[in-house]
């Protein structure tokens, strides 16, 4: 009896454990890749923001020459404006899908 009680015990456990398994998956991939892709797209926005920052301390310290200091200046608000606008282009999308599975007639969220 203990025997029979132990293995009833075992395959209980055992499929309370491969459950998950054998579940659909309750996430959508797209989204945490837009997410993912936003993530590295606001520190990439960060490391352009450090970095004119650095540029104009460092020409105010006058460790840097005014035409080096203008050329990397115009380089990197470039790189910040590009950045900011992929931002903005991933963050309309994402809201847009968002969106969509919330209204009536949409996907629900899980």
């Amino acid at each position: 009896m203990p025997t029979l009680a132990f293995l009833a015990l075992l395959l209980g456990f055992g499929f309370w454990i491969l459950l998950p398994l054998t579940r659909k998956e309750d996430f959508r991939a797209a989204e945490y890749a837009v997410a993912g892709e936003l993530t590295d797209l606001y520190a990439l926005r960060d490391v352009a923001y450090d970095t004119l920052r650095d540029l104009e301390f460092d020409h105010s310290m006058g460790k840097m020459a005014e035409k080096d200091y203008e050329e990397l200046k115009t380089r990197y608000q470039g790189e910040a404006a590009e950045i900011l606008r992929q931002i903005e282009t991933l963050e309309t999308r994402l809201e847009g899908e968002v969106a969509s599975s919330l209204r009536p007639g949409g996907k629900t969220p899980r």
